[in-house]
């Protein structure tokens, strides 16, 4: 995942931090489970924020579409042993754009704008968290 400007939602500019993905396997091919209690696909990888040690996103295979999908972490509600509770419906799932690469900033805007949900950096720059920064904090 590639390094990109964008804005912290206060309107300055920032540089976003890289994305890694990686493998899980206490998560891998439990299913993700929808708000109104749909299977939506099964988990196959993350995309975490090295420098804050930090899940950003859940990467769901969807099989009816046969696309990788990218769930925000901070939409996750429970994780059991069986599978993986999400605060998106069913239809909301299906509107989430394919995961491709680079998986940028402006990426990521669509996905949070089409859960009508505050991006994790806006709300980090709000509680003064700097994920550039962690060491010094």
């Amino acid at each position: 995942m590639q390094k990109s400007s964008g804005t912290d939602g206060a309107g300055k500019d920032t540089l976003d931090v890289a994305l890694l993905e990686v493998a899980n396997r206490d998560l891998w091919q439990l299913d993700l489970v929808s708000r109104d209690d749909r299977v939506c696909g099964r988990v196959i990888r993350q995309l975490v924020e090295p420098s804050m040690c930090t899940i950003r996103y859940l990467i769901v295979y969807d099989k009816i579409s046969g696309h990788h999908v990218p769930v925000p972490a901070d939409t996750i509600l429970e994780i059991t042993e069986k599978a993986v509770f999400c605060d998106i419906d069913a239809a909301g799932f299906s509107l989430l754009p394919t995961l491709s690469c680079p998986f940028d900033r402006t990426k990521e805007e669509q996905v949070h704008a089409i859960l009508s949900q505050t991006p994790y950096w806006v709300e980090e720059a709000e509680l003064g968290i700097n994920s550039k920064n962690t060491d010094e904090n």
